[in-house]
């Protein structure tokens, strides 16, 4: 008889790690395993991917989030009963405490007990499973690079925690960095890395080639948001075309900060030179025609697209942060680098100017990636959810 499994997150929209997500559910054994995916935001564009045997089922909790008076007004007015009644618990948790999402198992309406069920992310994800779902075992992944939450919600954590049988890092750095915050977890605290499979990495790098008309000099991939950095590509373009040297400088991704990213860009007169392509399902043809792969980000708990670079063989310039820090070796298989413009401009030069080190990072780096292959992490995966 098939295992019963689930998996929670908030949406499939193009992200680390949503594609996370996706490579596990590409990689289950589905002749032992029965598998159910709930999303709560939208569906996203890599939902086309899931695989057929997953059943899919949204639950739209948009709009129970905002301003309150706006919440109610607009959900009574469309009689949209369903993120009202959530919001109603939310507001409740405030007066009695994390205990009130038990309410929400109604609401939901779940009847179904899983085998294993897996918050694929912290916040509402753990919420959910931890409070709503009925389930013999529960996990959770935690994603983030860094730790900045409060005492309060730090003592939120372990109360939510206590529902789990497991918390999931995804390096052993950040795996550290979160029993330094939440020492309660410590007994039930593992490492599992994202899987990176360099088969379809190297597949879907040969998609849509012919579309790519312009030099890509440089390329980052990430959320365009502070901790990302994206904006350091802009003044260390800056650097580079003050020092004589034309580059196209592609960026993918969306974020909060594409306005000032653009605002930058035209200030610096670099309309030539730096080029935003939005969110992109598959970026892997740009990395493969990349000469360098530059990731300016500040915080990473591992870093999927410097190891999807890796993976092509495409040389890499990174930022120093926990995730990267774990795998990559210093002008052995890329360059680590201080998080800021000057750092990555230095970095960038050193690799125009020095051929022999260029060619170094060019080398097959299986070596590395051979700890993040579908087989390994799914044998860890399997003995999580095995495991009495």
């Amino acid at each position: 008889m098939k295992k019963s499994l689930l998996f929670v997150n908030g949406h499939l929209n193009v992200g680390g790690v949503e594609n996370s997500l996706l490579n596990v559910l590409k990689s289950i054994d589905y002749n032992k395993y029965e598998v159910d995916l709930i999303l709560f935001e939208e569906l996203g564009d890599y939902v086309k991917e899931v695989p057929t045997q997953v059943n899919v089922f949204y639950y739209n909790l948009a709009n129970a989030y905002g301003p309150i008076k706006e919440c109610f007004l607009q959900n009574i007015k469309n009689r949209d009963w369903f993120p009202l009644n959530f919001r109603l618990i939310l507001l409740l948790e405030k007066i009695i405490g994390v205990k009130a999402l038990y309410f929400g198992k109604p609401l939901f309406n779940l009847k179904k007990e899983y085998d294993c069920a897996v918050a694929y992310r912290v916040g509402i994800c753990t919420d959910f499973v931890g409070y709503i779902i009925n389930s013999k075992k529960k996990v959770t992944w935690w994603h983030h690079g860094s730790y900045d939450y409060s005492e309060n919600q730090t003592k939120r954590w372990v109360k939510v925690f206590k529902n789990f049988n497991k918390i999931i890092a995804v390096s052993d750095s950040t795996k550290e960095m979160l029993l330094n915050n939440i020492k309660e977890i410590s007994n039930k605290t593992i490492t599992i890395p994202n899987i990176i499979n360099i088969n379809e990495i190297l597949s879907k790098a040969n998609e849509g080639i012919s579309n790519i008309k312009e030099n890509i000099d440089l390329l980052s991939i990430g959320r365009l948001s502070p901790e990302k950095g994206m904006i350091d590509c802009v003044h260390a373009c800056k650097k580079l075309v003050d020092n004589g040297y034309n580059i196209k400088w592609h960026l993918i991704g969306e974020g909060t900060q594409r306005g000032d990213i653009e605002r930058c860009i035209k200030e610096y007169k670099l309309e030539n030179n730096m080029y935003l392509l939005g969110a992109l399902s598959n970026p892997y043809p740009y990395i493969k025609n990349a000469y360098i792969y530059v990731h300016p980000s500040h915080v990473e708990s591992l870093s999927i697209t410097v190891l999807e670079a890796l993976a092509i063989n495409t040389p890499v310039t990174v930022a120093k942060s926990l995730g990267p820090e774990g795998f990559i070796r210093h002008k052995e298989n890329g360059l680590l680098v201080d998080p800021t413009p000057d750092a990555l401009f230095k970095g960038i030069v050193s690799l125009f100017k020095d051929n022999k080190l260029y060619k170094q990072l060019k080398r097959d780096k299986s070596d590395v990636l051979k700890n993040y292959s579908p087989e390994v992490i799914m044998k860890k995966i399997y003995d999580l959810i095995e495991a009495g």
